[in-house]
């Protein structure tokens, strides 16, 4: 077989030439003869070019001779030499590593290599500092991408805004990275287009494949050979998958393959990184037909082209390629197979436990949390009361949440620049993000509030879900007011149980039980005089052996201060009076290895003190106080009348540096080496929950997503043996016929334990070497909040997404010195259970509704609103329609919407 060879005439003919050559090396998969045929080939001509290149003239006959070898040659090829492929490209950008050279690097690079091409994972902030400081490389660059329809070298692949991991923040923000991050992009490359979805980090997540398809996105890619320090995923299929996520939705996807093993001596490589003669060869041998590579250079690196730079010895033929182009022709000769793709097939290998990731992902938890209820206050008021809409306020807090999501933030928390590193950065970014989102929810109560009635006590409390809701709301009391002497009444003038309550910051508040429409707010009055309350059903008792027994609506529990204050009875009054509790164990109790005093160390074999700090006719707040190997800790725990969720605030207080964790490697740790002590969790210190008959089934939530775990424990201890160890809002452990079970919600992003000995915990803290050798110490005390919440059922009857939406999302109540003329008002309902509204905004006078189906089974989601507006279209999440929506009218105050949503599905409503 014969083919035509074209060459691309370079400044330099002897470069092109012998690029030329060095393309058409030798290959791994030819006989023994055809390798002799080649190297005498390869012999002959580079003899004859060393003699025509370094002659003054370049006679016809030479150049016949030429040809005719270069012909011959690529005769060979064709009948022994399969095509490799490998995807070159850069990652990084201003808050992590993009030097201000690198713009017009890239353009002489790719002036220099016709050749090669490059896919770019750049943070899309770094172009506005590239405009103003190297404004006429990024001209050129722009040119290259621009002029390249017929010849594309430049692709943009990842524009999330900050590049984050995704499985470890809330499905909201993953929207917010892309949608901010497509914008920028844009804003410097105004034909940008976005196609395939591919990363150097391990930054995925289950659900990216709707999210994925609605923003436009047709391909992905789910690998990260060389930059596997925090992870990796399973490895699966051949040259093309169609993953799939828990809504029906899928992607066209470029996979880590079933063969491509980890590289021995690294922990940060999967075999695809080089492209070598080994890894293509084993390609081929698992029937991959177009197998390719993929490095994604640091911005900054100085190679060019990896393979001829770089890594020198690799497979040839291999070709670059963009992602796009490689799958476009993957696709037509290829058969992809279905990937039902788990969270669980995310493997993580971050520092879970250490002090200062635990602190950086509660900012970033309660941050995500109140920009979205801020959002929602905010388009209401616009809506009812034509208050102004903050758009360029939000913008400007959701860039600060976007920083703080960053991968590098979580992966290097103590790296940064002089003065400051990547966690102080999120502690700074989250305040101003806190300070933007606190100043527009004040102001839009008091938008709402505003009225010709002053009344300097009256309560305006806002309900930001979707769902109506009879909760606890809770008002801080301002100065010169008698807190003993105070209750609280409804707009109609009726007494409301209330409860005064010092907080641990020593706040004087009042809480309240309020009932609040969907999406709405009402109004109620704090007035002189004590409340009246309804008999509560909440009862405490000293036992003989200085246990307490209490009694609420909902359980009977016994606390032991001989045993570490541990809940070593729970019955459930309402699960037909079933003890939760292991036999002779306790719940929330301590425990973990101090590996400098080697040993085991739990506060269940300590006597603490045990005191009530509230009883009333709400809630019973007990405080646990006591020692953990020299280090004093508080724990509270709450029992509610009302609801069956029992809250703990849990601080410790850090006297020393104590090391935590399996064994110390202060002396020896070692990047390349594969076992860590930091991935060990089974030797970290603990809050444990020893719970009685469950455990059989795990389940537990990600963004957009919920699994049911398939693994036998959550330990390991080795960087090749990563397990899906995460708990994002919540996981939930049940009995096998899933009669019974018990969550577990979390106020930050980190790590839980569950295994046949011990079915169910929270990682607390690691002490110790850890990440390219940093000593990850305590900064300070460390304080977590987290709740269990008993319940009948699996989670979907249970509602235990609802349950964590309403944990993360108050009630909101603000005194707001004015008394609306409406005391209570809804601008609409999802009357579906199970359904999240997880984002309202306003953009050109247009309201985007976000909805979120976790637990509903119906046909139709059914969505009432309290108004009439122009016009409702179901869009994407680039705003391109799907369908126009045609209400149902009720009545003249009341439109009923009815949608299609997938279990798992998220789907976007625009209204005119």
């Amino acid at each position: 077989m014969f083919t035509f060879v074209v060459f691309k005439l370079h400044k330099s003919p002897k470069r092109a030439f012998l690029q030329h050559f060095e393309f058409n090396t030798l290959s791994r998969n030819c006989s023994k003869i055809q390798l002799n045929v080649k190297f005498f080939i390869h012999k002959a001509l580079f003899r004859t070019l060393r003699i025509m290149l370094n002659s003054q003239k370049c006679e016809t006959a030479l150049y016949k001779r030429y040809i005719f070898v270069a012909f011959l040659l690529s005769a060979v090829h064709m009948c022994c030499g399969q095509q490799a492929f490998f995807a070159d490209g850069y990652h990084g950008g201003i808050y992590g590593h993009y030097p201000m050279w690198q713009t017009q690097f890239m353009v002489d690079k790719l002036q220099e290599y016709p050749d090669w091409k490059i896919n770019l994972e750049i943070e899309p902030e770094s172009w506005d500092v590239v405009n103003d400081r190297a404004p006429d490389s990024l001209s050129e660059l722009r040119k290259i991408y621009s002029d390249n329809e017929s010849d594309k070298r430049i692709e943009f692949v990842n524009p999330a805004y900050a590049q984050p991991y995704c499985y470890n923040i809330s499905g909201e923000s993953i929207i917010r990275q892309f949608q901010y991050g497509m914008e920028k992009v844009r804003e410097h490359f105004p034909d940008a287009e976005f196609t395939t979805y591919s990363c150097e980090e391990p930054c995925f997540t289950s659900c990216l494949p709707q999210l994925l398809n609605s923003l436009g996105f047709k391909y992905a890619v789910l690998r990260n050979p060389d930059t596997c320090w925090g992870g990796y995923t399973s490895a699966f299929g051949n040259d093309l998958v169609r993953w799939q996520s828990s809504d029906g939705s899928s992607i066209l996807t470029v996979p880590r393959y079933a063969c491509e093993g980890l590289v021995k001596g690294s922990t940060w490589q999967t075999e695809s990184w080089n492209n070598s003669n080994s890894f293509i060869q084993s390609c081929f041998d698992s029937d991959v037909k177009y197998p390719v590579g993929m490095c994604f250079q640091d911005a900054g690196w100085k190679h060019g082209p990896w393979l001829e730079n770089v890594i020198r010895k690799f497979y040839r033929p291999s070709e670059y390629v963009l992602w796009t182009d490689y799958i476009n022709m993957a696709a037509s000769k290829v058969t992809p197979i279905d990937w039902n793709f788990t969270i669980e097939d995310v493997k993580p290998g971050l520092v879970w436990g250490s002090h200062i990731l635990q602190k950086l992902a509660q900012e970033v938890r309660f941050t995500e949390n109140r920009i979205v209820m801020a959002e929602k206050i905010a388009a209401f008021n616009n809506n009812f009361f034509h208050g102004e809409y903050p758009d360029k306020q939000l913008d400007q807090a959701w860039r600060t949440l976007m920083l703080s999501q960053h991968h590098d933030c979580w992966i290097v928390p103590y790296n940064g620049r002089p003065g400051g590193n990547w966690a102080t950065n999120v502690t700074e970014w989250t305040r101003k993000s806190n300070q933007i989102a606190d100043a527009i929810i004040y102001d839009s109560i008091r938008g709402i509030s505003e009225s010709d009635s002053t009344d300097e006590r009256c309560i305006t409390v806002f309900n930001t879900l979707g769902s109506a809701r009879n909760d606890l709301a809770v008002i801080n009391l301002p100065d010169g007011i008698d807190a003993e002497d105070i209750s609280v009444q409804d707009s109609k003038g009726r007494d409301v149980p209330s409860q005064f309550v010092t907080e641990q910051d020593k706040t004087k508040t009042i809480i309240f039980e309020a009932s609040v429409p969907a999406f709405g707010y009402s109004t109620y009055k704090l007035k002189k005089g004590a409340n009246c309350n309804e008999k509560t059903s909440i009862s405490i008792i000293s036992l003989e052996n200085d246990s307490y027994r209490l009694d609420t609506r909902y359980y009977q529990a016994v606390i032991n201060p001989s045993q570490g204050g541990s809940i070593t009875s729970l019955i459930a009054k309402k699960m037909n009076n079933i003890q939760l509790v292991d036999k002779g164990k306790g719940l929330n109790n301590l425990g973990g290895y101090f590996y400098d005093e080697q040993k085991y160390i739990s506060t269940y074999d300590n006597d603490v003190r045990v005191s009530i700090v509230e009883c009333g006719p709400l809630l019973i707040r007990l405080k646990v106080e006591g020692n953990l190997a020299g280090n004093p800790y508080i724990q509270h725990i709450t029992f509610y009348d009302q609801k069956p969720r029992i809250d703990f605030d849990l601080h410790i207080d850090w006297q020393n540096q104590p090391g935590i964790g399996a064994y110390s490697q202060k002396h020896n740790y070692k990047a390349e080496e594969w076992k860590k002590a930091f991935y060990n969790d089974k030797y970290k210190l603990q809050v444990r929950f020893p719970l009685k008959g469950l455990g059989s089934r795990v389940f537990k939530n990600a963004p957009f997503d919920v699994c049911e775990s398939q693994l036998d424990d959550t330990y390991f201890d080795s960087w090749d043996t990563i397990k899906h160890n995460v708990i994002l809002n919540w996981v939930d452990v049940t009995d096998n016929p899933g009669k019974y079970g018990m969550a577990l919600f979390s106020d930050h992003t980190t790590s839980y334990i569950n295994s046949p000995e011990m079915p169910l915990g929270l990682t607390v803290q690691y002490i110790g070497r850890a990440l390219w050798g940093r000593n990850y110490v305590t900064h300070g005390p460390a304080d977590i909040k987290y709740a269990l919440l008993p319940h009948y059922d699996l989670w979907v009857q249970a509602g235990i997404n609802a349950e964590s939406v309403s944990w993360n999302e108050p009630l909101l109540a603000v005194i707001s010195g004015n008394r609306p003329k409406n005391p209570s008002k809804s601008l609409l309902e999802i009357d579906t259970k199970g359904v999240e509204l997880t984002s309202v905004t306003v953009n050109n006078n247009q309201y985007y509704l976000r909805l979120f189906n976790a637990e509903a089974d119906a046909d139709e989601i059914i969505v009432n609103l309290h108004y009439k507006p122009e016009k409702i279209q179901l869009v994407e999440l680039n705003n391109k329609l799907i369908k126009d929506i045609v209400p149902v009218k009720i009545n003249e105050n009341l439109l009923q919407l009815k949608l299609n949503i997938p279990r798992f599905g998220v789907r976007t409503i625009r209204i005119y």
